[in-house]
């Protein structure tokens, strides 16, 4: 079996995680590594187990994204998925993964089989809030099928689609930075990178966006002048386009720079990657606990009254 080295890299939700919570942030990347093993430690194999949980929101979003893939692949092979194929079909994958989750497969193995956060800890959604988990899977669909984006990508020739959420990596400031791009296409000089959201509007989105030009730079070389960003939030049908230019270029540089810069500082032994727990405080207001899912670890006692 291949030995994996725990080596240290960059992602924008690996940014987002250590800003979120230092104990968080240790657990997902350090304290979990190695828990596939058979020879694991009960604690490293829990939080492993732990470490895959999504919750009903981030299954919607990834349903979502799927069922786009699915919708590009079709088109790129010259086939048409009509909307409401797509939307029985992404109800059905959401049912799947809920009886995956109730089924407890995931323990045996918690990479590939679904654990829902509201199942492990009990928290019996209501018919409402399961409802709205749907409408928000069906209304993103049809979002999409009505977006200027899809229209847009229909006119294109596939010869032109450059990237569809593949995981990819560039160098910046002596560190692995890894991205996956929803989509990306050239047309003519102009490159185009669509991030679809399946939630809110957050400040940060604009920075991240950012952050695939600068992976884009490096691939394929196009001038700043020919970039063309959008996020798409499907649900609200908004489109915002994001400008590019040399300050927010800048801005993602210093995010980046700084974020990187603190991580190593928190390490133990940089060249090994090791850390210690002892570095990764807890965050102070527990507010944040209450949806983490580590929190049985850092709450054995009373993460139910959180």
């Amino acid at each position: 079996m291949t030995d994996f080295k725990n080596e240290f890299s960059w992602s924008f939700s690996r940014h987002r995680k250590l800003n979120t919570c230092r104990r968080q942030y240790y657990f997902h990347y350090y304290g979990s590594w190695g828990g596939w093993e058979e020879s694991a430690e009960n604690i490293t194999r829990k939080l492993y187990q732990l470490k895959n949980m999504i919750t009903l929101s981030m299954l919607a979003g990834d349903v979502i994204h799927r069922m786009i893939s699915i919708i590009l692949e079709a088109l790129k092979s010259g086939h048409e998925i009509p909307e409401k194929t797509t939307e029985a079909d992404s109800i059905q994958l959401f049912k799947k993964a809920w009886r995956e989750s109730k089924s407890g497969k995931w323990k045996i193995n918690p990479k590939s089989k679904t654990n829902l956060f509201e199942h492990y800890y009990d928290e019996r959604p209501t018919d409402e809030q399961l409802f709205g988990i749907r409408d928000t899977i069906i209304e993103s669909i049809r979002g999409f099928y009505l977006s200027d984006s899809f229209a847009f990508i229909q006119t294109l020739s596939p010869r032109e689609w450059l990237t569809k959420e593949d995981f990819d990596a560039f160098d910046f400031h002596g560190t692995r930075v890894w991205v996956k791009l929803d989509f990306a296409t050239r047309h003519g000089e102009r490159i185009y990178i669509y991030d679809w959201k399946t939630g809110k509007e957050v400040f940060e989105d604009e920075t991240q966006l950012a952050v695939y030009a600068l992976y884009a730079l490096s691939k394929w070389g196009v001038e700043i002048k020919n970039f063309r960003l959008f996020d798409i939030y499907l649900k609200k049908r908004l489109p915002v386009k994001v400008k590019l230019n040399e300050a927010l270029i800048a801005n993602a540089e210093d995010v980046m720079t700084q974020s990187i810069d603190e991580m190593r500082e928190l390490l133990d032994d940089e060249c090994e990657n090791r850390a210690s727990i002892d570095n990764f405080p807890m965050v102070e207001n527990s507010a944040f606990c209450k949806r983490c899912f580590f929190k049985e670890i850092c709450y054995p006692d009373s993460w139910k009254d959180l």
